[in-house]
């Protein structure tokens, strides 16, 4: 059964204001549930509700996307008015909308008007790169991590996901070995990258950074001794990667659009009151993701070249 509005279902929000997102491959804090709390909430917001009566709007309707490339594309021909979608999906559409919020996680960053994170390769203690914990101040050099990273099982998160494949990717294109991930395995999600290098299903892998504490701290609490340094060992970092954007259509804009100003605050609101683990909404602006559309450019003509040498 699609997991997008049948046809009839289309017509019925067509007078809504849509809230989109994508369901995560893996269980993640936004899930389907949490979106149709959010709707209930939405709906029961009398201020709100005047708002959208004001502009023709019968009220919200919230619409899941079958996938990244589905949630692309309807961006791309502005069926959603408000979209909870990955980083590098806001990046990639090229329908008219602007930046209102950043996800933010306990081990994100922020600095001005961007919120960030960092990518990691990590490996296990039987993978022939890791370096015991004193041996750390030894660098690995880059050639011999991307010669392992493109002809060995590596964890990754998703071929969409920025500090879970691409920046790793670039940093490593940038070694001088020209080559991709041969055979991928994709998890989902960077604590799910983090399990699979932990339990040895495979020895390799790329994540965020702040993953490897949300997966081992619960191990600790259940009584397992066990430091991320012990079995981990991260050989590369990348620059900041954006968090995931909550945008909004142009002519939502809150600061053009009373009924943007008030979408805006309830969602505040509504995460203060309902929050999705341990997420936070954090204003943001377009900018913000400049660095991330720089790395695709890079990312794009370095993957063009590679695919371009394979066909020589």
């Amino acid at each position: 059964m699609p997991s997008f509005a049948a046809p009839a279902r289309q017509a019925e929000l067509a007078r809504r204001v849509r809230i989109g997102y994508m369901r995560p491959e893996v269980a993640g804090a936004l899930t389907t549930e949490w979106f149709r709390r959010l709707e209930r909430f939405l709906e029961s917001d009398g201020g709100l509700r005047e708002a959208f009566a004001r502009e023709g709007y019968g009220g919200v309707g919230m619409v899941s996307a079958e996938g990244f490339n589905d949630l692309v594309r309807r961006m791309d021909a502005q069926e959603l008015d408000c979209v909870f979608c990955p980083a590098v999906a806001f990046c990639r559409q090229l329908g008219d909308y602007t930046v209102v919020f950043q996800l933010k996680g306990p081990n994100d960053r922020g600095r001005g008007k961007y919120i960030f994170h960092h990518g990691v390769v990590i490996v296990n203690s039987h993978h022939p790169l890791f370096r015991n914990p004193q041996e750390r101040n030894q660098e690995v050099p880059p050639q011999l991590i991307a010669s392992h990273f493109t002809s060995e099982p590596v964890a990754l998160v998703s071929r969409y996901s920025a500090a879970g494949y691409i920046y790793p990717s670039n940093d490593l294109l940038r070694s001088g070995v020209r080559a991709l991930p041969e055979r991928p395995v994709f998890c989902g999600s960077s604590e799910e990258v983090v399990k699979m290098v932990l339990s040895d299903v495979v020895a390799m892998g790329a994540c965020e950074r702040g993953a490897l504490e949300d997966v081992v701290r619960p191990l600790q609490s259940g009584g397992i001794e066990v430091t991320d340094a012990q079995v981990l060992d991260i050989l590369l970092t990348t620059p900041g990667c954006p968090t995931d954007p909550v945008i909004f259509r142009q002519r939502f804009s809150p600061d053009r659009s009373d009924l943007g100003r008030r979408l805006k605050d309830a969602l505040a609101r509504f995460f203060s009151i309902d929050r999705p683990g341990r997420l936070r909404l954090e204003d943001s602006q377009d900018s913000a993701f400049d660095g991330l559309r720089a790395a695709l450019r890079e990312f794009d003509k370095s993957t063009a070249e590679v695919a371009a040498g394979e066909a020589r």
